[in-house]
């Protein structure tokens, strides 16, 4: 009767022992197909490997999937602004709290601060968009890690969203209360545009140094440096006193506490972030953009070096069966491309007035349509090149090796 009750799934995974008997199969029913209950049953190559595939979650229709990722988006948009609103705003109005004159201004402990509040953000929107990936029950391991970087980016710049446009509007209200002037020797409370404000000195100087700390050390470095103590270092050194402590755990479970993970393409995300944040400098103070690019190659480096260790040292295998989240991250890469496209305009429309404040060629509306006009268009044809030129160029390179 348990047997009667059951339903199969729409299809069925036959493993090979290699890729030459996988093709002669195929070969062999190419035309007659796979009878399965009177029903001739298509058999075509699987690109996933048999320890890529999540066989608990075959059951999951794409209807099914579709809400359960709309979910997950739900859960990564909520986040965030749970934690603008109930650890950023709190930070913002202690900041505020300081009048900035006569030396009461925030010190190294504020500062101190802020990292903690961008690491936690970080690490938290990690752990939610893990979550949101594996509750979504995908088929694969790879379409699972794809699924991870779309949620991890989407988060990571929602958030920087949020904290910049919030510490930036608090920072402006601090520089009017002091009575903070533009270059031209105006009040920066008297600027009615938008854009004008925008374009002003003390915000704009303002806003180099909230993303300079945002990007360093809180971004580029933190996280990071605090990896190996939390993901290789911590993990064995509990092993060890659990291990240790109880002599019931002996051979092969004694043997699984000491096992070291596996090595995932989560830093795609991570790299492919960092590198948005650096592209938005060119928009703000250029007296930043040096060191800003300094942290994020210095960082890198020690990333670099990092990754290469942790692969040869501390995993235990590799677990991807193709390009995917490879191709993905290429895709990816067409958003802080597309950030420069509109910070060229943006910076180009500056160079084009005389001097004085929003007194470029575009003006208002139209300076944001055309910014975001270059943006789109990037990206459109950053997308177009790889799917029509890259993409065939490496489909020809493959079939000429194989």
């Amino acid at each position: 009767s348990l047997l009667n009750s059951m339903f199969s799934t729409a299809c069925a995974f036959v493993i090979f022992k290699n890729q030459e008997a996988q093709q002669k199969a195929i070969k062999a029913v190419a035309t007659s197909g796979v009878a399965v209950d009177h029903v001739a049953c298509k058999l075509s190559p699987c690109k996933y490997a048999p320890e890529g595939l999540f066989w608990h979650n075959m059951g999951v229709t794409p209807q099914q999937r579709t809400g359960k990722i709309g979910m997950a988006l739900v859960g990564l948009a909520v986040s965030c602004a749970v934690w603008t609103f109930l650890l950023y705003i709190p930070y913002a109005l202690y900041m505020s709290s300081f009048s900035y004159a006569n030396g009461d201004e925030p010190g190294e402990f504020s500062e101190g601060l802020f990292i903690c509040l961008v690491v936690g953000s970080q690490i938290g929107l990690f752990v939610v968009s893990s979550m949101g990936a594996k509750y979504a029950a995908f088929h694969s391991e790879d379409e699972t890690q794809k699924a991870y970087t779309m949620y991890y980016n989407a988060a990571l710049i929602l958030n920087l969203i949020l904290d910049l446009a919030l510490q930036t509007y608090l920072s402006y209200l601090q520089m009017v209360g002091v009575g903070a002037h533009t270059s031209d020797g105006r009040l920066l409370g008297s600027l009615d545009s938008f854009q004008e404000i925008l374009e002003s000195y003390p915000v704009q100087k303002s806003m180099g140094k909230l993303l300079f700390v945002y990007c360093w050390p809180c971004t580029f470095f933190v996280p990071f440096l605090a990896e190996p103590f939390a993901v290789q270092w911590l993990p064995q050194h509990l092993a060890q006193y659990i291990v240790g402590a109880n002599k019931k755990i002996k051979g092969e479970n004694a043997e699984k506490a000491f096992e070291l993970g596996e090595m995932e393409q989560g830093r795609y995300a991570d790299c492919i972030f960092n590198v948005i944040l650096v592209v938005c400098i060119p928009f703000i103070s250029p007296a930043y953009m040096a060191l800003t690019f300094a942290a994020l190659i210095f960082s890198h480096i020690y990333l670099y070096l990092y990754d290469t260790v942790k692969v040869l040292r501390y995993v235990r295998k590799f677990n991807f069966s193709g390009p995917e989240v490879h191709w993905l991250g290429m895709q990816l890469f067409a958003i802080p491309v597309s950030i420069l496209a509109g910070a060229l305009v943006f910076k180009a429309n500056q160079m084009s007035g005389d001097g004085t404040l929003g007194s470029g060629y575009f003006k208002g509306y139209s300076l944001g349509a055309a910014a975001c006009g270059a943006m789109v268009l990037h990206f459109i044809l950053h997308l177009s090149l790889l799917e029509f030129l890259v993409k065939p160029l490496g489909d020809a390179g493959h079939t000429s090796i194989s």
